[in-house]
């Protein structure tokens, strides 16, 4: 097993026999698994996509998973796929489980910024799996169209719990140390108990505020901010900043438009918290280094794992994928401009690689999403 350097492996290494099964149970037990890519493809299948593993740069085609291969996936959290239909329905579903039923939650505020629903829901993201936590688990979103925050617990109520409007421009989720964090586009990092019992879904949720948005000069505006707990159970905040975008909308051209790369750079911050169940802050540290640790950004829930658990994984690096949504200039609307600004950044110097580029005719279609294959 030491040499199956890609996820799916250990799956197929799992099937061969209840032995083989146990001992690959056993072998991933105390590690986490490396994330895949979740590719759209062109093809005659229009509800399937496929595997692309980022240490062979190998997409496995065998391989289908019942999703609908046009539409934006919204989220990607303990092994489930979020959608949300012109309702403002979410729909999770477990592209790795075929028996595991398909779970519709009641449906947001009806009030849409983006004519196409798929872009109405910017982040999905779960406490726990639904499959193995099925009276305990919640859903926290990220919904337009200022990117307020929203929860609920399926089991337990029939409405969403909306959280102050006052408080916008979130990007981002994590669940750490028994609450729910969310950070924003100005540095605003709020925290909050979804399982507490003295919320009412008929009133706005006042967070606990433990950043305001712009009292922090070091955290200056960033398009894309994310929040993930480290491999040694740090609380990161990772803030992605993007080139001028003036630069590239004076090359849209009358009926086409092309998008480079325009990620700039990526700055990480550790949240020192003195008591966490109150989340005040005592003092945010730039990290420099990440060490042995490799962070997967993008719509899915933010992620870290020990590079040195995967060959061919590099340590210290952010990879990302491309989450933007963005206005066409020319009828000013909301469309994806192509999966085009995807990477990996290493913090040390400040270099990007690539990790998978997409053919041209695949620009409009879903962007790709980082999941994680089960391997328990």
């Amino acid at each position: 097993m030491d040499k199956l350097s890609e996820p799916i492996y250990h799956a197929w290494f799992a099937g061969v026999c209840q032995q083989w099964h146990l001992i690959a149970k056993d072998y991933n037990k105390k590690k986490k698994a490396l994330p895949m890519l979740l590719l759209s493809l062109n093809n005659d299948h229009k509800t399937r996509r496929v595997l692309y593993g980022i240490t062979e740069g190998k997409i496995f085609k065998n391989i289908y998973l019942e999703v609908f291969y046009a539409r934006r996936c919204c989220g990607f959290s303990h092994g489930w796929l979020a959608t949300v239909d012109e309702n403002m329905a979410i729909t999770l579903l477990n592209p790795f489980n075929k028996s595991a039923s398909k779970i519709t939650l009641p449906s947001l505020k009806h009030r849409k910024r983006i004519k196409i629903a798929q872009f109405n829901v910017l982040k999905v993201v779960l406490s726990h799996n639904p499959t193995s936590s099925q009276d305990n688990y919640a859903v926290v979103v990220i919904y337009a169209p200022s990117d307020f925050l929203a929860f609920i617990n399926p089991t337990q109520q029939h409405a969403w719990t909306y959280l102050d409007e006052n408080l916008t421009g979130f990007t981002d989720i994590a669940f750490y140390g028994g609450l729910a964090y969310a950070v924003g586009r100005l540095g605003m990092v709020v925290s909050f108990d979804v399982n507490s019992k003295n919320y009412s879904s008929s009133q706005l949720l006042r967070p606990n505020i433990i950043v305001p948005g712009g009292c922090h000069t070091t955290f200056r505006y960033a398009e894309r901010v994310y929040i993930v707990e480290s491999m040694k159970g740090d609380l990161l905040v990772v803030r992605r900043f993007f080139e001028r975008r003036e630069r590239f909308l004076e090359e849209i051209e009358e009926e086409e438009e092309e998008r480079k790369s325009v990620t700039e750079s990526f700055k990480v911050h550790k949240l020192l918290l003195n008591d966490q169940t109150k989340g005040s802050l005592e003092e945010h540290v730039e990290v420099k280094s990440l060490g042995d640790e490799a962070l997967f950004v993008g719509d899915n829930q933010s992620m870290s794992i020990l590079a040195s658990n995967f060959p061919g994984c590099q340590p210290n690096s952010i990879y990302f994928t491309d989450d933007s949504i963005d206005v066409f200039a020319i009828t000013n609307t909301y469309r994806p401009k192509g999966p085009s600004d995807m990477g990996i950044y290493c913090l040390e110097n400040g270099t990007f690689q690539k990790h998978y580029t997409p053919e041209y005719k695949h620009r409009y279609l879903a962007p790709p999403l980082w999941v994680v294959p089960p391997l328990q």
